[in-house]
């Protein structure tokens, strides 16, 4: 139970440091030093924990974070962003959808505080269609975050298989369709289908604007299909999305734009967030409390309840899907269930730990739509109500659905 205790303890500080100007990376080592400190899992577990984090799966992952880093860096540095938001502009006849696909699009691009990037073409076509602030804001952030959930080299799910290397990647996209589909639906009519909009009167050469849409989207699906057919790392088949974007681009001072894309900040914050799921796998008695947990509650709802409330409150404290997947990860990957429901345990917990994330105050992409959109955090909920309950809806309806297929 001490252990439990500390790992709380080391995460409250996240939100507590997080009102100084520490950047965010450093908190999370700081808050790893704690736990590893009070933890008692004794210098060699410590030591060991920092071997495997600049080592196998979890090094890959954090090259991969890297060059995601680069690519999105200088895809907004040569605005191959904003051409692809004209290029959409000029074949979509509704300027409803147009609302939904800039932000779903910008939203590849992972990087703290995405949703800034998107915010200011939300925010005039919101202008031009007399929708409520709140209700941009609300777009901005629904629509922003499907990425995460289905793109191979998002953080999240890098993340999941460094911890629980047995998870397939594919798969868990395949099973989170059952979330995003649903939302991305609930979002629509939330927010989306009663607005009044004309049609879109930019539209022109649609046959050419749909070529040029492919060219510049290029560099996000290509390293994609290239580590779909030869199996190699993401880190590597993104050198292919960078060059890509080399030959989209003027290529003035590229080299120096690439080095100057790192973000060394996002870097360091996962290779934190691997610190602490490798210390946290060190600890036998938090462990054990949880497999004690989720043995007495034999059904499969007290079970999913136990992952629920783990994930969103370690969510909404750290205003960070990774960091709170940190914690339930090690806790997933050492259950004695079949690898069937491991996956349908491992998508209840990143979906969970999304919605602590997402709804939480100190949520980067959240405080600055709010910011930009001149609206209030309470204005903001007010709009999410709904959608909040649906989520919880959704997301418990589909795993009850995957346990009846699989178990």
């Amino acid at each position: 139970m001490a252990q439990l205790f500390f790992v709380i303890i080391s995460f409250i500080l996240i939100p507590v440091l997080g009102k100084t100007k520490l950047k965010l990376s450093t908190i999370l080592f700081i808050s790893a030093g704690v736990l590893a400190v009070l933890s008692g899992i004794g210098t060699e577990n410590i030591v060991d924990s920092v071997k495997n984090t600049v080592t196998g799966s979890s090094l890959n992952t954090i090259l991969t974070i890297l060059m995601v880093s680069v690519l999105g860096g200088v895809m907004k540095q040569y605005k191959i962003l904003d051409k692809i938001v004209d290029t959409i502009q000029q074949i979509v006849s509704s300027k409803k959808t147009i609302l939904m696909i800039i932000p779903a699009l910008i939203g590849v691009l992972i990087i703290p505080g995405g949703a800034l990037l998107s915010a200011p073409f939300i925010y005039n076509l919101g202008e031009e269609m007399n929708i409520p602030a709140p209700k941009r804001a609300a777009i901005n952030l629904v629509f922003r975050h499907v990425a995460m959930f289905l793109l191979p080299y998002s953080t999240g799910l890098l993340v999941i298989t460094a911890s629980i290397p047995e998870i397939s990647m594919v798969r868990l996209v395949l099973l989170n369709l059952a979330f995003v589909v649903p939302m991305f639906v609930v979002g629509y009519f939330l927010y989306i289908k009663d607005i009044k909009a004309p049609k879109n009167t930019n539209r022109k050469d649609i046959g050419s604007n749909v070529m040029k849409l492919v060219m510049y989207t290029s560099p996000i699906y290509i390293c994609v299909i290239i580590n779909a057919v030869t199996g190699l790392p993401f880190y590597i088949t993104m050198a292919a999305s960078v060059l890509a974007v080399y030959f989209l681009s003027d290529r003035n001072d590229f080299i120096k734009n690439v080095i100057k894309s790192i973000n060394w900040q996002t870097v360091l914050m996962v290779a934190a967030i691997l610190l602490l799921k490798e210390l946290i796998l060190k600890m036998d008695d938090l462990l054990l409390i949880f497999s004690g947990m989720f043995d007495k509650n034999g059904s499969i709802f007290s079970a999913l309840l136990i992952f629920l409330v783990s994930s969103v409150f370690f969510g909404i404290i750290t205003g960070n899907q990774t960091a709170a997947l940190a914690i339930i990860l090690p806790m997933v990957s050492q259950l004695d269930v079949s690898m069937d429901m491991l996956h349908v345990y491992t998508y209840f917990s990143f979906a969970s730990a999304f919605i602590g994330y997402f709804f939480s105050p100190i949520h980067l992409c959240q405080a600055f739509t709010i910011q930009l959109m001149n609206v209030t955090t309470l204005e903001l909920y007010k709009e999410y109500r709904w959608y909040l309950l649906s989520s919880l809806i959704v997301l418990f309806a589909s795993a009850f659905l995957f346990n009846t297929i699989f178990a």
